[in-house]
């Protein structure tokens, strides 16, 4: 089991700092324990000699030496046992990059003064190393600022530390309050959003109470709406700013073993006191500085690189700018790490520093949805990874593990299984196939064979993980939140939406207690759930869902994101299915412009976001204008040379239905028995895409009166769709209505009206009965009474 040692050197005033420092350490050991890491600390207090002029002082040296991290407090005094400790922690680290040194340095109270030995200390810190103290006021700063060092040593736990509800933890268990750090305490923006929040629900109350008396008064009522409004608004804007605020001071931790120049230390205390906007103008300064610097780039490196230090910062500190607009926020944030990543490599930035700068930039391009981009530079971090470290190197699983993660998103599935399958063999290699750091990989996996309609080898990688988890976490820890949406996910694939309802809530119950409430991870659960619903025949219940994760994705996210695009699909189809076809065109139409610019014009998932469009123009009968779009769908895949898959059958069976309402039967006929062929070797005779091409088929078989086959395809169908939706889905009961249509074009309206009455309640029982889809089948019974 690995050992980190802790030597922790302070004069006596600080003793009620180094208990708090020692009780914080034994918490730790007992967290980073279940990853096969232990935490040791040595106190002066563990021997019972204590400093004096013997050389006592030489063993506690020795220790010194030995150990991983070296941690100098300071207040008021710079005890010269104390300075001698940093001094030898300081010439280690040089030699051996070990042990790292960090110096804390507590606020002093009003009428407290620091001796002058200490300032020559400070002063000589900064101009002889450029070296960084960080400050801090009490307990929970001291705690706050040792966790995030801690997890730069060994990061096991790094994706464990968040922000929740206002208070920092890591695997679950609390480590600061965001409000009694310096850099928070000290925000205005912060201040002011927390004020207003802590008064709003009282304001809301007497609102509320008012309406209750008075219930007919409309203002009342509007001004009620408009304060619930404005506490759920506020609340997704400052737990976004709690969270950017709480990344830049990761970042700042990350640079404390750098050298600075005085003005980016200016710019960090700036930061520290809560001066966001400050803190910016410095960094613009040292951003024009750096383009002096780059120029004069074989005079002096070293400043370049502390130029490209300042610009990692300025990256945090813009997205925490809650006064800028969030796309702003991204085209200024994506113009510093382009920056960065050209001068990195002009002026030969040490690779581990490189790397670094480059995993940040490719997460933050991926984050929102530059692809493309994205890519290269996570083949370029590989590349890296493998000549700094090898192949089957821990550090170079975790490339792997992300650049599998991209082409998942990409939709390169292929791609997406080869990264993960070398991440997996390495991770296993080294922790074995039962630990957490494997389960990871088993996930990724999942959701891999998942894409690739495989289900049962999603469900069991998934299932290996969670059991894993189970053993490792917890009831209600996040690890099982992300282990039951993969689980809800591959049962909704399978359409078994009930089963992947029950997890989806499991999943929303732990992810609405550990995230924040605007976080994308929650806009992708709450978008899944209206997915469940809307297959359920739920409508009603679906809409909230995808409107909530909407919102979200064009905040967090920023408009030109493929999730947002996903956001708008989901609109489309509302409307469409309550018959509101200009606002579906509005939201198809959006998409594709999303989707053009994610991922360029020649791409599968464009030709998608054309086809859908496509659609809008059939249920307006603009069928010319229908066809050119759907056209241009299909010329986009058989570039791509998309000739077998989902997306192509759908644009395939668009086609059909475009020329089926022309009249032009053969044509359409093709185009159906094209799409059908292509979706059964996809997925199968039993997937309810399958069920509506054969009923489309169906159709057109009674419009040329060929009422055997015609009935052959519609009933093959109603058995797949019974199968995969439920007999009382509402594209069941369709299939059921176009059934129906059959007999009566056959002359045989007592069975038509069998089927038309199942249709119209089945559709009156899931969807309800002033639903547009009920009323049209409640019209097409009406009508067959009368006839009959």
């Amino acid at each position: 089991m690995k050992t980190i040692k802790i030597f922790l050197a302070s004069s006596e005033e600080l003793d009620y700092d180094r208990m708090v420092f020692g009780n914080l350490v034994r918490r730790l050991d007992d967290i980073y324990e279940k990853n096969g890491v232990r935490i040791k600390l040595f106190e002066w207090e563990d021997y019972d000699a204590a400093y004096n002029d013997r050389r006592k002082q030489d063993e506690y040296n020795e220790y010194v030496r030995k150990s991983d991290i070296f941690i100098g407090l300071f207040h008021k005094k710079a005890g010269k046992f104390t300075i001698e400790e940093f001094d030898i922690a300081s010439e280690e680290f040089k030699k051996h990059a070990s042990p790292k040194v960090y110096t804390y340095c507590k606020d002093l109270m009003p009428g407290e003064q620091e001796d002058p030995e200490l300032t020559e200390f400070k002063k000589r810190l900064f101009d002889e190393m450029g070296h960084y103290w960080s400050r801090y006021s009490n307990r929970d700063s001291l705690q706050f600022h040792f966790v995030m060092q801690l997890q730069l040593v060994e990061t096991s736990n790094k994706d464990n530390l968040k922000v929740t509800e206002g208070t920092i933890v890591l695997n679950g268990i609390p480590i600061a309050q965001m409000d009694r750090l310096q850099f928070v305490a000290g925000n205005e923006a912060y201040q002011k959003m927390n004020n207003e929040l802590m008064h709003l629900p009282d304001k809301i109350e007497k609102a509320r109470a008012l309406t209750e008396k008075y219930p007919d008064d409309d203002d009342l009522k509007e001004e009620l709406q408009q304060r619930i409004n404005r506490f759920n608004q506020l609340k997704e804007d400052f737990d976004q700013l709690q969270n950017a605020l709480f990344e830049t001071a990761q970042r700042i931790t990350a640079m404390q073993l750098e050298y600075i120049s005085e003005k980016l230390q200016r710019a960090i205390e700036a930061f520290d006191n809560g001066n966001l906007e400050r803190a910016n103008t410095l960094l613009d300064e040292i951003a024009i500085e750096a383009e002096r610097h780059v120029k004069q780039l074989d005079m002096d490196r070293s400043l370049v690189h502390r130029d490209i230090s300042a610009l990692q910062l300025q990256a945090k500190t813009v997205m925490a700018d809650a006064g800028m607009p969030i796309q702003d926020r991204i085209e200024k944030t994506l113009s510093i790490y382009k920056k960065t990543d050209e001068w990195a490599e002009k002026s030969a930035l040490d690779k581990e520093k490189y790397i670094a700068l480059l995993y940040d930039f490719a997460d933050f391009l991926r984050v929102y949805g530059k692809y493309e981009e994205s890519e290269k530079i996570y083949l370029r971090c590989i590349s890296i990874a493998e000549s700094i470290w090898g192949e089957d190197h821990k550090n170079t699983s975790s490339f792997y593990e992300r650049t599998s993660s991209l082409f998942m998103d990409k939709g390169d599935y292929s791609k997406a299984l080869t990264y993960a399958t070398k991440a997996l063999n390495i991770r296993i290699q080294i922790y074995g196939e039962n630990h957490l750091k494997t389960s990871f990989i088993y996930d990724i996996l999942g959701l891999i064979y998942n894409s690739m309609n495989e289900p049962e080898k999603a469900l069991e990688y998934c299932t290996k993980a969670l059991h894993i988890r189970e053993k490792e976490y917890s009831e209600g820890d996040f690890g099982f939140g992300v282990s039951y949406c993969n689980l809800g996910l591959i049962n909704r694939n399978a359409h078994n939406f009930t089963t992947s309802l029950e997890y989806y809530n499991k999943a929303k119950t732990i992810f609405e207690k550990n995230l924040k409430s605007d976080d994308y991870k929650l806009a992708t659960l709450y978008d899944n759930i209206g997915f469940v619903y809307n297959h359920l025949g739920k409508d009603d219940k679906a809409i909230p869902y995808w409107e909530k994760a909407l919102n979200i994705r064009k905040k967090v996210l920023g408009y030109y994101h493929p999730n947002t695009a996903v956001s708008y699909d989901r609109m489309a189809a509302i409307f469409r299915n309550k018959e509101n076809y200009p606002e579906a065109h509005k939201c198809y139409k959006i998409s594709l412009d999303i989707k053009k610019k994610c991922y360029g014009e020649k791409h599968l998932i464009t030709a998608q976001a054309y086809s859908n469009l496509g659609l809008t123009f059939i249920d307006n009968q603009e069928y010319d204008k229908a066809l050119q779009y759907l056209f241009k769908a299909e010329e986009i895949e058989t570039c791509l040379n998309e000739k077998e898959n989902e997306t192509t059958a759908s644009t395939l069976n668009n086609i059909g239905a475009v020329y089926y309402k022309k009249d032009c039967y053969e044509k359409a006929i093709d185009y159906y028995r094209r799409a059908l062929e292509i979706k059964i070797k996809c997925s199968g005779n039993n997937n309810f895409t399958t069920a509506i091409t054969m009923d489309n088929i169906g159709m057109l078989y009674r419009k040329i009166n060929d009422y055997e086959h015609a009935l052959e395809y519609s009933k093959r169908a109603l058995e797949i769709a019974k199968k995969c939706l439920g007999p009382k889905h509402h594209l069941t009961a369709s299939i059921i209505s176009n059934i129906g249509l059959i007999y009566k074009s056959m002359g045989d309206p007592q069975n038509a009206l069998v089927y038309f009455r199942k249709a119209y309640e089945y559709n009156k029982e899931t969807l309800g009965i002033e639903h547009p889809i009920t009323q049209k089948s409640l019209k097409r019974l009406e009508e067959n009474i009368i006839i009959e």
